[in-house]
């Protein structure tokens, strides 16, 4: 073969490999908050159109996701009034919601703001494992500027908005009116998002609930409700020692673990403290994983797992 034509194919394997290495990192790094500064800074001095001062970062929304092992967003008050809230993934659109005047407190939250922030988190959590292509939120984080300036001026002129029932418009509507937010009807372009799947779960909902005859004395029925209740919650420990519904980590010693699922699983990613991807692993028909991360730097990992139901898992590790 002509050493030229060996030259040509192996120059355009090597562009393939670098096109395919640049996508996999942009759709698989998570936005720092250097990122974010970066794109709340650029969000403020589009609103005011001039320069302004450094915005200050008062949330990140990390107790709302698995175990509080990452953030899914941050909060960016200004120094001259209002609030932007940046998505800590670039598989999300960038800008979640933001207010022109008031600046971001938690302790203003009602229940409805609490339950779109934790939807937000919800979704940025879930599309980290979906192989889908989000084209609208890429294009956005690649034409920041113009992404701004439309969410600035017309913010709910989007196919995500337009396909939103009348009921849910008029309570995204009702959060703004009531907040002087204006709030995005969700953080991905794609419906992988269920309220009933991934709300919490408290113990009345383990607790059996009998039809029993009515006792007049509320002294009486309070007792033996309340040890009903105590011999249910002993029941539940003794099930999870028996069978976890959380991972189990067991150390193997030499970076070497062994984690325990309470189903079978499909992916496991392994992050550092910086959010960078440090590892990837597929899995199929088993429940225990042997991880080593003997390779990676010494430091503390977190985990994440999706499992063969779709729900997702967390761990913490320490190399």
């Amino acid at each position: 073969m002509d050493i030229k034509m060996i030259f040509k194919k192996l120059f355009t394997i090597l562009i393939v490999v670098i096109l395919c290495l640049s996508g996999h990192t942009m759709m698989a790094e998570t936005v720092s908050q250097k990122e974010a500064m970066r794109v709340a800074q650029l969000f403020f001095n589009s609103l005011y159109g001039e320069v302004t001062a450094p915005a200050k970062l008062v949330w990140n929304g990390r107790q709302l996701t698995t175990d509080r092992l990452f953030s899914p967003f941050y909060v960016y008050n200004s120094p001259k009034g209002g609030f932007v809230i940046i998505s800590a993934e670039n598989k999300a659109y960038p800008i979640l919601a933001y207010s022109m005047n008031e600046n971001f407190g938690r302790e203003k939250l009602g229940e409805e703001e609490n339950n779109l922030l934790s939807q937000y988190a919800h979704e940025i959590e879930l599309i980290r494992y979906d192989s889908r292509v989000p084209t609208s939120a890429l294009h956005a984080w690649q034409n920041l500027p113009g992404y701004i300036s439309k969410t600035i001026t017309n913010p709910y002129n989007t196919s995500e908005y337009n396909n939103l029932s009348e009921a849910r418009k008029d309570r995204i509507e009702a959060i703004d009116r009531r907040n002087g937010w204006i709030a995005m009807p969700g953080a991905v372009e794609f419906e992988i998002y269920d309220p009933d799947l991934y709300r919490p779960i408290s113990l009345d909902d383990a607790l059996i609930e009998e039809n029993e005859e009515y006792i007049p004395f509320s002294f009486y029925e309070n007792f033996v409700s309340e040890v009903k209740k105590e011999n249910r919650a002993r029941e539940i420990q003794l099930e999870e020692m028996l069978s976890p519904t959380r991972p189990v980590v067991t150390p193997l010693g030499g970076a070497h673990f062994k984690i325990s699922f309470p189903e079978d699983i499909r992916l496991l990613r392994v992050y550092g403290m910086d959010g960078s991807r440090a590892a990837e692993h597929y899995y199929k028909g088993l429940s225990v994983a042997n991880l080593d991360i003997s390779s990676l730097n010494p430091g503390f990992y977190v985990g994440f797992v999706l499992g063969e139901t779709g729900k997702v898992y967390g761990f913490k590790l320490y190399r």
